[in-house]
């Protein structure tokens, strides 16, 4: 009895000296807690004044809280008075740091993006770091928005090769079409041959060589059901060699896992780590490389986009850092799509042009939805009006698509169909849209994207408002922050968040997609 009030009474005084976090709030006004960011979604309960409330995510001017017993929904930023954010790497101590995947020292995590019921995790780590890579890696799953439910991690004792072939047999069999999925392999890379490169393999924990080449084989499969697959190798470490194999095994003087893993895919983002030098690959803390990836996914502020190659080079501008003067080198390469978003809200410089904005968003479209533009010129005048055909993949009652076609120029952005005041509705495969371009915000150059999504989305929530017979918006921050994470993010309700909701089924699935097509086109407006 004791000592369960000595543990309560430090818990206590833990919470009592840990100073107020970013990223929480005090309700200022009580009322309704939504279910969706705008007044007509169902409400889930009510909050009241003066209490205090964790803030998940914002679009516009709503904010996701969650309240007590677990429960997260939306309620008007004006309702709020939101925390004052700590300095920029201030260390956080307490009940504040002690949620899942904290680390001593290191500032709250925060979710790029809403956990989601069709994103998923795949954790494999061996070797002497495998607790911290382990650690690391589920931070950066859950700053990806996966929900811990869906974040699978084997123990290292479990992976020897056929371990390891199950876990991802496993992972494919649990994902769906149109899923969102990340692969973490951490280990000690291994020479499987004389004559072959360390790299290209890792240590399991029966000491066989698990070739990269045919990891890569999983990885390839998987594209080819997925929506979106980002796959970190942090490998090479070079502590031992394969079984069987006698001869020197020298990882300081060979480049390990240099190669990133071979794919083409629009849809797969794939980061790998070659390490030279002793000493280079990791700390008590886990590998260098991981670290660094997770620091640059954690320390942005939501707003913006960050492709895969920002979030490259930012990683070794860090390890070159740490590294710097030690004689180690270590080198992350991509593969895959550089322009893939590893999480929709990650931030940093991002494209503050709107039309580098539109086109960042095209690069995130799905291959297997074909969407093409017909009946454009490159010129127009002023008093012209716009016709274009948009063409893509159809459906059939139940199910549904939705067509969107966005314009931006300099000043901003036009939604050009539908309408302000227009209902979403099915799109049969093919649609015409006629504007007259003076109702374009701006005029001059203007880039075009077609997107055919699943499921509807709400440009309320992006800041956009009715304009005429189109609706528009300015390209402010907020706009560049929220107009992304409308488009990628989709529904945020908690169906397509509980894990528990993943099979109801077709309907639910549509629902909750992401996924979507796009086509995209230049034209040039003169007076």
């Amino acid at each position: 009895m004791r000592l369960l009030f000595r543990r309560a009474a430090v818990a206590l005084s833990a919470l009592l000296c840990t100073p107020v976090m970013a990223l929480t709030a005090t309700v200022t006004e009580g009322g309704d807690l939504h279910s969706q960011a705008h007044f007509m979604s169902p409400r889930i309960a009510t909050v009241h004044r003066l209490s205090t409330v964790e803030v998940l995510e914002q679009r516009r001017d709503w904010v996701r809280i969650e309240i007590d017993g677990n429960r997260s929904g939306w309620i008007p930023e004006h309702k709020l008075s939101i925390a004052t954010a700590p300095p920029a790497g201030s260390a956080v101590t307490g009940a504040a740091a002690s949620g899942p995947g904290a680390i001593p020292g290191a500032s709250r995590m925060i979710p790029r993006s809403s956990p989601r019921a069709s994103n998923h995790a795949l954790i494999l780590t061996l070797g002497d770091a495998a607790a911290a890579d382990a650690e690391s890696a589920t931070a950066i799953a859950r700053l990806m928005g996966v929900p811990d439910a869906n974040i699978r991690q084997p123990t290292a004792a479990q992976l020897d090769a056929d371990g390891l072939r199950q876990a991802l047999a496993g992972l494919d069999a649990r994902l769906g079409n149109d899923d969102r999925a990340f692969i973490y392999l951490a280990g000690d890379g291994t020479r499987p041959r004389r004559d072959a490169p360390c790299g290209d393999a890792i240590l399991t924990a029966d000491r066989e060589a698990f070739g990269l080449t045919e990891f890569a084989g999983y990885i390839r499969s998987l594209a080819r059901k997925v929506d979106k697959l980002v796959v970190i190798v942090d490998a090479g470490r070079g502590n031992g060699a394969a079984r069987g194999f006698s001869g020197r095994y020298t990882p300081d003087t060979a480049a390990c896992s240099g190669d990133a893993l071979p794919t083409a895919a629009r849809n797969v983002l794939t980061l790998t780590a070659s390490h030279s030098g002793q000493n280079a690959f990791a700390d008590d803390k886990g590998g260098i490389a991981t670290q660094a990836l997770r620091t640059c996914l954690d320390d942005q502020p939501a707003s913006g986009l960050v492709t895969g190659d920002d979030w490259r080079h930012c990683a070794q501008t860090r390890i070159d850092a740490r590294l710097a003067g030690s004689g180690a080198r270590q080198t992350l390469t991509l593969g895959g799509n550089p322009a893939l978003i590893p999480a929709p809200t990650l931030a940093g410089s991002g494209p503050t042009d709107p039309r580098k904005l539109l086109q960042t968003i095209h690069e995130q479209r799905s291959e297997r939805r074909s969407v093409s533009l017909a009946g454009l010129r490159t010129g127009y005048r002023a008093d012209d009006t716009l016709r274009v055909t948009v063409s893509g993949p159809a459906t059939r009652a139940p199910h549904h698509a939705y067509l969107y076609l966005l314009a931006a120029g300099d000043s901003g952005f036009t939604l050009l169909h539908p309408g302000p005041s227009a209902p979403a509705e099915r799109f049969d495969g093919n649609r015409t849209v006629n504007v007259p371009l003076r109702e374009l915000a701006g005029g001059g150059r203007q880039r075009l994207l077609a997107i055919v999504a699943d499921s509807p989305r709400n440009f309320l929530r992006a800041g956009f408002s009715g304009a005429g017979n189109v609706a528009t918006a300015p390209a402010d921050a907020r706009t560049l922050r929220d107009l992304p994470l409308e488009i990628l993010g989709g529904d945020t309700s908690l169906v397509c968040q509980r894990s528990e909701t993943r099979n109801l089924g077709p309907t639910q699935a549509r629902q909750c997609s992401t996924a979507f097509g796009a086509a995209i086109a230049d034209i040039a407006i003169t007076p």
